[in-house]
């Protein structure tokens, strides 16, 4: 059940021994590892760059008393594992920031992640249908009104994403950042078929649409 914390973390949490916490630790770990190495194997690279990215969730997830993982709520809006592939994911891209650090834009520039800023070009394309914003031209000609004009729609796309429930932001991230196809989708979100993963992806879709345009954002161009 989506609402019930699983038994290994609450075990975790509730456990104030040291030696029986370690042991906790252990179950807790045993229980979530294939989830923790799926997401770090998906982002790339060797095995010792995986193994690295799952030491790096594992010891993300201990830091201070296991204060990420006191975060969750079993509320009913997601299950823990999709809650658990966020996190992760989060802990492997601040790795990524920290060893090779961040890339150099001017101030302002809201493309200063090449790759996360082409998704969400993607997706604004696809929500408003109108203009590309390509058309506005290269970082190079972009003149300081059109830099403006592009932080403030990615400022209210990220707006828009924040309203969605945490599986579905994951959809759209596993579609438009990951570039999944929808079969993988479908299996890693467990939905019933891949006919089930679209019809919900057009649903969100169609959510981020009308939060756009209760913004104001009518065309790529705000």
């Amino acid at each position: 059940m989506a609402h019930v914390v699983p038994a290994a973390l609450g075990r975790l949490l509730a456990e104030n021994d040291p030696s029986r916490r370690e042991e906790a630790w252990a179950e807790f770990v045993a229980s979530q590892s294939k989830l923790i190495l799926y997401v770090a194997r998906r982002l790339g690279g060797d095995h010792d760059a995986a193994m690295d990215r799952y030491a790096a969730v594992l010891d993300g997830l201990r830091q201070d008393d296991f204060r990420r993982l006191r975060t969750y709520v079993a509320d009913g809006r997601s299950e823990f594992s999709t809650w658990l592939v966020v996190v992760a994911q989060r802990i492997c891209l601040d790795e990524r920031r920290h060893r090779y650090g961040r890339s150099r834009r001017p101030a302002g520039d809201p493309t200063e992640h090449d790759e996360e800023w082409a998704a969400r070009r993607r997706l604004v394309d696809l929500l408003t249908a109108e203009v590309d914003l390509s058309s506005i031209g290269d970082n190079g000609a972009r003149n300081a009104e059109d830099t403006v004009r592009l932080a403030d729609l990615y400022h209210a796309l990220q707006a828009a994403l924040g309203l969605l429930e945490p599986q579905d932001r994951l959809l759209i991230k596993l579609r438009f950042e990951d570039e999944l196809p929808m079969p993988e989708i479908a299996q890693t979100l467990r939905f019933p078929t891949r006919f089930h993963a679209y019809r919900r992806l057009t649903q969100v879709l169609g959510e981020l649409r009308g939060a756009l345009e209760d913004s104001g954002v009518e065309d790529a161009i705000p």
